[in-house]
């Protein structure tokens, strides 16, 4: 966890012609990192910690999972709350993500049926189900600003050969219980898309609201701060080790003396050194991902391809992209295809434009009419990857340390409830919250090097190939070659 600044091809500039856009003539920290960090603009951090101080709870990492246990710790009157985080507020996924807050976590809904059954897959719906609606709660009654809003979410087959997987997915939701989809068929989801036949089918779910993540995870921090957590930024964990007493943690300002530590540092956890940091070593593998928005539409763009609800959309395709409309009337979209395991100590990837201009031609495949859109921005970063897809809420050795981690995009709801489940554990309250299952679950442990590398790679090669079976000969299957390497 150490002070990063943005690599190269990080930054496509906006748009000099052609749209309301221009250049931002500065730009705040990080803004490499995101579309989202840069553009909600300049930011101030809070000073790094400069001397020794003891507390009653030290968070280390400050992004949502972690802001929020500190929040839900120091309204609880557990005692004193410390924020430590290596870069900024925002810096990880939890500013990076795509902002949808969803009741799933792990790989897929029908992941966890296939590996542990309808009972645990049910439980995990309903946890994350809760979640949903916590988050909402949070925002509402604290006023957060962070562009909510819940427009739902459609789960697209956009070739007739998909339309059975889709319906598997619908199937394997039906039978944990979920009670906010609708199956809807070609003639249903085309007259939300100006009748556009791309379109085959669709799982429609209404449990789905958009935010912007970098300011939700800000808003967190000021209602943390509020209620009386102290937060140091730019305030990396050296060294952590326990004592009798407690733990301590280095910092290169001074070393901070806990009686208990959450440890919300999700991908970056194996970066973490002393004895306890090497306790974590394998219990997840960062993984990376890359994001890109589009200039703003018009509204004339919008009206020739409908899509008025503004709802997320999601592809029935493995590792596929997903996209859904920004506040300010942009496409933000994600395709997984171009990430992957990176090596563990390859936290700065080089980001191109490769997986961004991808995104773009499937986006003008589905709507034609976008032929004339461009880029505004390109990004990527690491979300968590658990053995089993999986997260971790658990205690580490004992009940002085709790470990977060594994929380992938669609992780932003869970990792605000999260925050009640760890102030639960930190209390010795037991709790429905608690009795959820992946709490204090023994981690699956990732193979020692070279073996995990190799692993990981030959299984994302294998995902892409079936990804690139599944394009051949549908409106994304580009003639000349293929968009896909």
């Amino acid at each position: 966890m150490h002070n990063q600044t943005p690599g190269p091809g990080h930054d496509v500039p906006y748009p000099a012609s052609g749209t309301n856009e221009r250049a931002k003539p500065s730009s705040p920290p990080h803004a490499g990192k995101s579309f989202w960090i840069r553009d909600y603009g300049n930011y101030t951090a809070n000073p790094d910690l400069a001397a020794d101080l003891r507390c009653d709870i030290l968070v280390i990492g400050g992004g949502i999972a972690g802001l929020s246990s500190a929040w839900h710790c120091a309204k609880d009157g557990l005692g004193s709350v410390v924020v430590i985080e290596s870069e900024i507020i925002g810096f990880g996924a939890s500013g990076r993500a795509a902002g949808w807050l969803m009741p799933q976590f792990g790989m897929s809904q029908l992941a966890i049926h296939k590996k542990y059954g309808v009972e645990r897959s049910a439980a995990a719906f309903a946890y994350c189900r809760r979640a949903t609606a916590y988050t909402r709660q949070i925002i509402e009654q604290n006023g957060l600003d962070s562009d909510y809003r819940a427009p739902g979410l459609m789960r697209v087959a956009f070739d007739d050969r998909w339309i059975d997987d889709l319906h598997d997915l619908y199937s394997a939701h039906q039978k944990v219980g979920v009670d906010t989809i609708s199956w809807l068929d070609a003639r249903q989801v085309q007259a939300s898309y100006n009748g556009n036949t791309h379109f085959k089918a669709a799982i429609a779910d209404t449990d789905l609201g958009l935010l912007n993540p970098c300011k939700q995870v800000r808003e967190l921090k000021r209602i943390a701060e509020a209620a009386g957590v102290t937060v140091y930024e730019n305030t990396p964990a050296t060294h952590l080790e326990r004592t009798p007493s407690g733990v301590r943690v280095s910092t290169p300002g001074g070393r901070i003396f806990a009686s208990k530590v959450v440890l919300a540092t999700n991908a970056f956890t194996h970066q973490l050194q002393g004895p306890l940091g090497r306790e974590l070593d394998r219990y997840q593998a960062p993984v990376f991902a890359r994001g890109a928005v589009t200039e703003r539409l018009s509204d004339e763009q919008w009206a020739s391809i409908g899509w008025k609800q503004g709802n997320a959309i999601e592809s029935s395709l493995d590792l596929f992209h997903y996209m859904a409309p920004t506040a300010d009337k942009r496409i933000q979209f994600y395709f997984i295809y171009y990430g992957g395991h990176p090596t563990r100590t390859e936290m700065e990837p080089t980001v191109d434009a490769k997986g961004g201009q991808v995104s773009l031609a499937h986006l003008k495949a589905i709507f034609p009419a976008l032929k004339d859109v461009r880029l505004a921005h390109n990004w990527g970063g690491h979300m968590s990857g658990t053995r089993d897809l999986v997260p971790h809420l658990t205690n580490v050795g004992d009940e002085r340390v709790i470990y977060i981690g594994g929380c992938w995009g669609h992780g932003l709801a869970i990792s605000h409830l999260h925050g009640q489940t760890v102030a639960d554990m930190l209390a010795g309250r037991r709790s429905d919250l608690t009795d959820f299952w992946i709490v204090n679950r023994k981690p699956q442990r990732w193979p020692a090097w070279p073996l995990d590398y190799l692993g990981k790679q030959a299984a994302w090669s294998l995902m892409k190939r079936k990804v690139r079976k599944q394009l051949r000969g549908s409106i994304f299957d580009d003639p000349e070659g293929g968009f896909l390497e």
